[in-house]
């Protein structure tokens, strides 16, 4: 028997006095503490010679907790004479004061920014060795705990931009404000997450030279559970807001919100329509055969042929489900705007009238395409032929591919129409902005690859390799094309035109290696050297050209037609490719 303890902990405490052009003044910079834990527990018992029981639990956690850390220091709102921003200790403080010209005042409107993942882990594994084949059974299951508490402008954010004496510091310097804003309190998840998984691997010995690796593995990916039920997704079959539960609010006061938003008729609580609280169901299908081989063409070492396929299940970034509980009515953001006529009806000394409160993302919502999605998964396949010639070259030719299934793509699902005659005209009137989440993207990717490896003494191998590839998506991210700005799909009827290379895609990759262990001496100070270097070159990734004026509502799209190539000989920053090609 075996017992095996590891623990691997990691803090950083860290100042960042600009961050960028959001609070540029060291004043009002942000603090971030981190925490990094990696824990396991492994047994390791040999049942008889030919098997053995491997079981282990593993814990790993990441915090984040960056504040401005003087939110605690005083009773803002007395100091400041500005009244309503949030008196938590965690965010308080100043409001986010915007002068048009200026630089911005105040800690920087979106912090903190509070989470914490815990995972815990129980594996378990026989290997039984019997005759030809080495038999591998396993199981899994994986427990993950998501905290996320955003406090973005809780403490309020006022603009000024002159509107009233045509200046907007003399505006600001009379407290008469343009706009104000405020988000009542800390929201975002706490999402309680289970996977089960199971598996079964035989290594089979064919013949002496040929040994075949089969196995599948089956896997249980539920959806995540926010443990208070505060958090809401649009369905478009039903056309309406699925609510989980009422989080920390008594159902009369959620039903109160959500009456005073207008809201009632579109919103529904997901056990009256027959679903769990994840809101989704979740996907049982999920079987990944995987299969490989390894032959010794010649029965000999010199020739060897290699090859598999498999089948790779992933899940959801938790992350990207924040929005579902940061929104209405689990999030509520009031919004209060000048009356022209009056500049003190909007002031710093009164910047939340509640003659003068609107709400934001009433209307905005949320969502997923199918309360049924499907499990995205990657098919893997390669195949590889190595060959040595002579003594210690050894020349590799392969080649790989995979193809993503039910890849995640979010897109607003209510874009309005694209021309003069329907541009105010949505699927869902009632609603503006409904950003859903489908599982319907695909991509591909193929490679060839060459690789020489040779040893010139036992004191110098070198290694390069080439490869040729090309990878094809709808969207390099959950979020769209996020590398070159465009998140947003031209036209949500079609996604299927927003296909193209990769952000990732790179054609031509060269790289090289050496490791050289020179023998000076025998001498203790001149022994056990080793020098070694590695090279990279590779193509570029794509990049497409963007308007910069342009209106979807009119037809328009962001990305120009191609007429041509659009290479130049000799590119430069000023003219990096032909801008004629692109009208």
């Amino acid at each position: 028997d075996r017992l095996t303890l590891s623990a691997f902990w990691r803090s950083t405490d860290s100042w960042d006095p600009i961050m960028n052009s959001r609070s540029p003044i060291p004043l009002f910079g942000s603090t971030n503490d981190t925490l990094e834990v990696l824990s396991y527990i492994k047994y390791l018992r040999s049942i008889a010679p030919t098997m053995f029981l491997e079981a282990s639990v593993n814990f790993s956690r990441r915090t984040n907790n960056q504040v401005w850390p003087y939110s605690a220091d005083r009773n803002w709102s007395t100091e400041t004479s500005f009244i309503g921003g949030i008196g938590n200790p965690v965010a308080a403080g100043p409001p986010y004061v915007l002068v048009t010209g200026y630089i911005p005042l105040g800690p920087a409107y979106d912090i903190p920014k509070i989470w914490a993942y815990n995972n815990y882990q129980y594996a378990g594994g026989l290997t039984w060795i019997r005759g030809k084949h080495t038999l591998k059974f396993g199981a899994d299951f994986l427990r993950i705990q998501y905290f996320s508490r955003s406090y973005g402008d809780t403490r309020g954010r006022t603009s000024f931009l002159g509107r009233f004496t045509g200046h907007a510091l003399a505006d600001f310097v009379l407290g008469w404000a343009d706009s104000t804003r405020r988000q009542l309190d800390g929201s975002g998840p706490y999402h309680l997450v289970s996977n089960y998984s199971g598996f079964v691997q035989d290594d089979f010995k064919l013949t002496p030279t040929l040994t075949l690796n089969l196995g599948v593995r089956y896997e249980v990916m539920k959806p995540p559970k926010e443990k208070f039920g505060a958090w809401a997704q649009f369905l478009p079959p039903l056309g309406k807001i699925v609510a989980a539960g009422t989080g920390t609010m008594s159902k009369a006061d959620f039903d109160a919100r959500i009456s005073s938003a207008g809201l009632t008729q579109y919103v529904v609580m997901a056990s009256d329509v027959g679903l769990p609280a994840t809101i989704t169901n979740t996907d049982w299908t999920n079987f990944a055969p995987r299969f490989g081989f390894a032959w010794r063409v010649f029965g000999n070492s010199k020739t060897v042929l290699r090859g598999g396929y498999g089948i790779f299940y992933g899940s959801s970034s938790l992350y990207r489900m924040d929005e579902y509980s940061d929104t209405y009515p689990f999030s509520i953001t009031e919004t209060y705007s000048r009356v022209s006529s009056d500049p003190t009806r909007l002031t710093l000394s009164n910047p939340f009238p509640a003659d003068r409160r609107g709400f934001s993302g009433v209307t905005g919502s949320y969502g997923q395409e199918s309360s049924e999605p499907k499990s995205q998964y990657l098919q893997s396949w390669n195949l590889t032929i190595e060959r040595e010639f002579g003594r210690g070259t050894v020349i590799e030719l392969a080649y790989a591919g995979s193809k993503g299934t039910h890849l995640q793509r979010r897109y607003d699902i209510n874009q309005a129409g694209r021309s003069q005659a329907d541009r105010n005209l949505r699927p869902y009137q009632a609603f503006s902005s409904i950003q859903i989440i489908n599982d319907g993207s695909n991509s591909i990717y193929n490679s060839g690859q060459a690789t020489i490896r040779r040893r010139f003494s036992n004191q110098l191998f070198v290694r390069g390799s080439y490869t040729w590839a090309k990878s094809i998506d709808e969207s390099s991210n959950t979020g769209g094309t996020i590398a070159y700005n465009f998140s947003q799909a031209q036209d949500s009827r079609n996604l299927k035109s927003e296909r193209g290379r990769s952000d990732f895609d790179m054609g031509h990759t060269f790289a090289g290696s050496f490791i050289w262990t020179p023998r000076f001496s025998k001498h203790w100070l001149a022994r056990d050297w080793q020098l070694s270097g590695t090279s990279t070159i590779y193509t570029g990734p794509p990049f497409s050209p963007r308007v910069a004026n342009y209106s979807y509502t009119n037809g328009e799209a962001s990305r120009p037609d191609r007429i041509q190539k659009g290479t130049v000989s000799n590119p430069s920053p000023d003219l990096w490719f032909d801008r004629t090609a692109f009208p």
